[in-house]
């Protein structure tokens, strides 16, 4: 048979008390942070280079100065 035990509760109430703006600046702070991490690391990814070079764009050689570089 099953034992059946009594919920482990306290019979203490807690009751939210209303936040001041001063100490939501912590909170508001980190949550700052983390989006402009979050928006760099995906900036970076956004611009690397694919591993894979099959699948760049063809890219026409850069042309050759025929005078007037060595002058």
């Amino acid at each position: 048979m099953l034992k059946r035990e009594a919920p482990r509760t306290r019979t203490e109430y807690v009751y939210r008390r209303t936040l001041v703006p001063r100490e939501l600046l912590p909170a508001l702070g980190v949550g700052v942070g983390v989006g402009a991490i979050a928006f760099y690391v995906a900036y970076l990814l956004l611009q690397r280079t694919p591993l894979d070079p099959g699948t760049l764009p063809a890219v026409a050689p850069p042309k050759r100065l025929t005078r007037g570089a060595a002058d």
